[in-house]
């Protein structure tokens, strides 16, 4: 998962040049900052399918992502972070079921969507939240 331990790898491994991210002009620095971070998850995640297509009718193919529990509890104040608290971790699978998340943002083992939430928590961050 060398590939993966940063956005520029990732980036690298598809053929897109990292240093060329989205512009984002008359939007307020938070949403701007979102949409930069959701254009560097969406290479990351195209990055974890090394070249393999996403079917969305094969139900076969898994589909997984990281979720995120933001909810605040007493014992974590510490990593509070505005709408919630610093982003626990967990890997769901939905088998043959609607899903939440983007079409761009999954990945095809559990192993890769922990790896990438782990690896990525400051861009999910990024994505995530308004500070």
């Amino acid at each position: 998962m060398k590939h993966l331990e940063t956005f520029e790898s990732a980036a690298k491994s598809v053929g897109i040049d990292p240093a060329i991210l989205p512009v984002v002009t008359g939007l307020p620095e938070a949403h701007g900052k979102a949409i930069i971070a959701g254009y560097k998850l969406f290479v990351i995640s195209q990055a974890s399918w090394e070249g393999k297509k996403i079917d969305w009718n094969d139900y076969d193919q898994r589909k997984y992502f990281p979720w995120f529990d933001m909810e605040t509890y007493e014992k974590d104040k510490a990593e509070q972070v505005g709408s919630g608290v610093g982003f626990s971790y967990d890997v769901y699978d939905f088998d043959r079921s609607v899903t939440g998340v983007g079409s761009r943002l999954v990945f095809p083992t559990s192993e890769i969507a922990k790896y990438v939430g782990k690896t990525h928590l400051s861009i999910y961050r990024d994505l995530m939240v308004i500070e």
